[in-house]
């Protein structure tokens, strides 16, 4: 009893400097033009109790500074398409879905509880901790994959339309720059090649495209980069290399279509089977049910 009492006025309290904050900031936040004259930096973020919380009991899963994956969530946000504007917004996001997932858990824990199955709590809400926690992480792995698997249909036309375009007498430079127009996932990447290329040198342009790459293992891609640096810094020609890697792609989007045709065939004929045998068995229990 007192332990509930004690956790009753911790939430009492902590309500209420919460409630008392907000209205603070509110009668007397700062017009957003203070400060613009002065030179001043902007002044960060309020954090919330909970926020702060969380942050002090998992500094390496929700704290930017202190995160020990800093340098992998950097890289997913990159090759998911900049889905977070920046690492302190995903870890933000990161403590609202740990929130979400924690409320569940313990509802879950607190139920069974009072069910008397108490050996089952704690691991139903260990289980819900352990879900919140990868779950931001497991989203953005999701994101660039989805990403990879919509790059390479974008890469198809793209790289038809730059092999038109070479063909045609157009520059490289040029072909790039229109070719990224077409607008996709891998045009894109394309147009931010043009754009490195006008301030960096070839090799820390395609260096940075790379970063960007929704899956870094895509060999398609890799040759494409490799093809654009040998032209730059070996004169090599690159039409050929354009129109093989185009061929690739084409194979390569077939085959995944196909693999997906066999997979939906597959799946409607596990359906069509299931739903033969429930026939037969809505027609026969009748009769079982009868003889017994």
């Amino acid at each position: 009893m007192t332990a509930l009492a004690f956790l009753g006025a911790l939430s009492v309290a902590t309500f209420s400097f919460e409630l008392i904050s907000a209205l603070q900031y509110g009668f007397f936040r700062h017009n957003r033009l203070d400060g613009a004259y002065q030179n001043q930096a902007q002044q960060p973020a309020r954090r919330s109790t909970w926020e702060a919380i969380l942050i002090t009991l998992f500094p390496k899963r929700f704290d930017p500074n202190q995160a020990k994956d800093m340098l992998d969530v950097v890289a997913l946000i990159r090759r998911a398409g900049y889905p977070y504007n920046t690492p302190g917004e995903f870890y933000a996001a990161a403590i609202r879905e740990f929130s979400k997932y924690l409320i569940v858990g313990g509802l879950m824990a607190g139920s069974l509880a009072l069910n008397g199955m108490l050996v089952a709590a704690p691991l139903f809400a260990a289980f819900y901790i352990y879900l919140g926690l990868r779950r931001p992480y497991t989203r953005l792995k999701k994101m660039a994959k989805t990403r990879a698997e919509t790059m390479r249909n974008n890469m198809l036309i793209a790289l038809s339309v730059l092999e038109s375009l070479l063909s045609s007498g157009v520059g490289v430079q040029d072909a790039l720059r229109r070719t990224a127009a077409v607008g996709g996932t891998f045009s894109n990447l394309l147009g931010l090649l043009v754009a490195q290329m006008e301030i960096k040198d070839i090799e820390s342009a395609i260096e940075v495209v790379q970063a960007h790459l929704p899956d870094p293992g895509d060999t398609d891609a890799t040759l494409f980069l490799t093809d654009i640096l040998d032209f730059f810094q070996r004169s090599r020609p690159i039409l050929a290399g354009v129109t093989a890697l185009r061929e690739s792609v084409h194979r390569t989007v077939l085959e995944l279509t196909e693999e997906r045709a066999a997979l939906v065939r597959q799946r409607s004929g596990l359906f069509g089977v299931t739903a033969v045998i429930g026939l037969v068995l809505s027609m026969v229990m009748p009769f079982i049910s009868n003889t017994f």
